[in-house]
């Protein structure tokens, strides 16, 4: 997700700023001159000061300007246990979803030469059936846009060992996501499409997708160094850096995994490399005046392809933008397993940066450290005059937002009760996560974020649903309301919960005083309520223990752990099943008392309920399909 850093601006108060008071006008420092010194200070400053902040094992960095290689660097550890340095042309850094721009590199060389184009659809070039959801067919360019349509998967999207990879054709016709929207209409950034477009270049070029790049682009542009195999040469796997967790105040190394995906994320290589590869999408030819990317080729990557608002960041062919100090940055970043990386190109300045850092909490530091540079040497003000603010009315935007990348179809819907953007008012802003973010409104359904030049946008559809874009269309979140809000999950959750545990403590009180026969229920019906509210307590306890753990397992697979609750659950299902039958009984044959039938009744009533919150999040059933 998009991640910046906010100024802090405590001598300006809010009600100057919404006032539209002058800006304390503070002009920008003096920018140094860009400079292999220049460069190499500012990221030997940054990396003592970022490993104060964030736990960093090491990075590596590349800077290209003005059609050379100003700088590389590396800083920390490659290998902590083993003290290798990270070293910029030696060490090889996953780069994760930096992979697709390779992907997409590859996608528009086939459509340069003409053998496909955008607009075609997927269907065409594929030896098994997509899902036919909408009139409306995947086309090429929904993969490139994150368009197609398709909901969030992530269980089973990797593996431990090459051997378990299955090929790239069967694993996408095997582990087909549902389409949830029609294609071309919204952006959710979704893995399996990328992998699609890799499919497609094997399709169409006959080769795999790792071949490809490889001849196409890695090895006429000299990046020797570079794996795109899931079977990596032990030349290159010697060399690889060692990723990190860090934990309990010590790093943990993680183990290399296997994308079943590959083509979404699989590829490792050093930052020299990924100079010569930036250079190559900043129009230049190779020392000796061979262009392997071609200037309409690079020209065309950079044009948006989806733009469904002004006021929002455009989607490229692949790349995006995240333009800052009124420069225009086109880039990608990546983030696998420990890894975490970022590329960025500025055309304008003829400027490209690439970092990779090697443990998780560097997530943040590779978020920052592009739009740090850039401050640096291309400063902007920092306090200016305000936007005028608008007098409009957005109570209709309170309420529950969901990320249109989740899941639909399947268990993993559950993680929807946990990963909820509030929405609220005060003062006539807009407030995001509890106040963690404030926005202004400048038009209707336009807003400011407090302090910056970030914009939100407000759409609606012809189905009254309401959207909100945080500045691209890749963070677009959808308000749910009534049995779809989390809140309303929760509080059903809980309900559930709470009268199974009445249920558990009240009938084994009763047991313990060995209620009067007249006014008691059959035995066996007792029991199997009992049982029923006593193991739903249970998965109850074991789903509220998933959601706040690590879920880290499940990219391997459903962990053996859950895939027992997941049968425990639809056996529990039966047994609520067999709880409402009962119930039923006890009215037409008159057994025990009425207050005891009122009290199974409420079990039964739990029972519905929770075979209601099973359908909802697709785990009715789920462990035998």
């Amino acid at each position: 997700m998009i991640r910046r850093a906010w100024v802090s601006m405590l001598s300006l108060t809010l009600a100057g700023w919404i006032a539209g008071l002058p800006a304390l006008a503070q002009a920008p420092a003096p920018a140094p001159a860009i400079t292999r010194d220049s460069v190499a200070a500012f990221f030997s400053s940054a990396f003592p000061l970022q490993r104060l902040e964030h736990e960093i094992p090491g990075y590596v960095v590349a800077v290209v300007y003005r059609g050379e290689v100003l700088y590389l660097g590396g800083f920390g550890w490659a290998d902590i246990a083993a003290r290798v340095p990270a070293d910029p042309e030696r060490s090889l850094f996953r780069i994760a979803s930096i992979t697709k721009t390779f992907v997409w590199t590859g996608l528009m060389q086939l459509v340069e030469q003409g053998r496909m184009g955008l607009d075609d659809p997927v269907q065409d070039y594929l030896d098994f059936e997509l899902a036919s959801t909408f009139a409306e067919p995947i086309r090429v360019r929904h993969l490139l846009t994150h368009t197609a349509g398709f909901e969030e998967r992530g269980t089973g999207t990797a593996a431990r060992s090459a051997a378990e990879l299955t090929p790239l054709g069967s694993y996408l016709a095997e582990n087909q996501p549902a389409l949830v929207r029609p294609p071309g209409q919204q952006a959710s950034y979704s893995n399996y499409g990328a992998a699609l477009a890799g499919y497609l270049i094997e399709r169409v070029s006959g080769q795999s997708w790792a071949d490809y790049v490889d001849d196409h682009i890695l090895e006429p542009l000299a990046m020797t160094s570079t794996n795109t195999h899931s079977e990596m040469a032990d030349a290159l796997r010697a060399r690889h850096a060692t990723s990190y967790r860090f934990r309990a105040g010590r790093f943990e190394p993680l183990d290399y995994l296997y994308a079943r995906d590959a083509p979404a994320g699989h590829m490792s290589t050093t930052a020299a490399d990924m100079a010569r590869y930036m250079l190559a999408h900043l129009g230049h030819a190779r020392p000796d005046g061979v262009f392997v990317f071609s200037p309409r080729l690079v020209a065309a990557m950079r044009e948006p392809l989806f733009a469904p608002d002004p006021a929002v960041q455009p989607l490229l062919h692949g790349f995006y933008r995240s333009d800052r100090n009124g420069l225009a940055v086109y880039g990608h970043g990546g983030d696998v397993n420990g890894f975490h990386s970022n590329l960025s190109l500025l055309p304008d300045l003829d400027l490209g940066i690439f970092v990779s850092f090697n443990s998780d909490p560097s997530a943040v530091a590779r978020s920052n450290i592009v739009p740090a540079f850039i401050d640096y040497f291309f400063p902007a003000e920092i306090l200016r005059t305000a936007p005028a603010p608008a007098e409009v009315a957005f109570d209709d935007l309170m309420g529950e937002y969901l990320p249109l990348r989740r899941n639909w179809s399947t268990f993993e819907r559950l993680g929807s009760l946990v990963n909820v953007l509030q929405v609220a008012s005060s003062d006539g802003q807009l407030l995001l996560g509890g106040g963690a973010s404030r926005w202004v409104a400048i038009a209707p359904d336009r807003f400011v974020a407090l302090y910056s030049d970030r914009s939100l946008v407000a759409q609606r559809d012809a189905n009254g649903k309401t959207y909100l874009m945080l500045e691209t269309p890749l963070a677009t979140f959808e308000r749910v309301r009534g049995i779809d809000a989390p809140s309303t999950q929760r509080v059903l959750f809980g309900c559930v919960a709470a009268v199974y545990l009445l249920a558990v403590v009240g009938w084994g009180w009763r047991a313990i005083r060995r209620a009067p026969a007249a006014a008691a229920l059959p035995r066996v019906q007792v029991g199997v309520a009992w049982a029923h509210a006593l193991l739903g307590l249970y998965l109850i306890a074991q789903l509220a223990r998933a959601l706040s753990g690590d879920v880290e397992e499940f990219q391997f697979g459903v962990p053996p752990e859950v895939h027992r609750n997941l049968i425990l659950m639809s056996l529990n299902l039966l047994a609520g099943a067999l709880v409402v039958v009962f119930a039923v009984l006890q009215w037409l044959r008159g057994a025990g008392s009425v207050a005891a039938r009122l009290r199974y009744d409420l079990v039964a009533l739990a029972a519905l309920l929770n075979a209601l919150l099973a359908v909802c999040f697709n785990y009715a059933g789920y462990a035998f399909s």
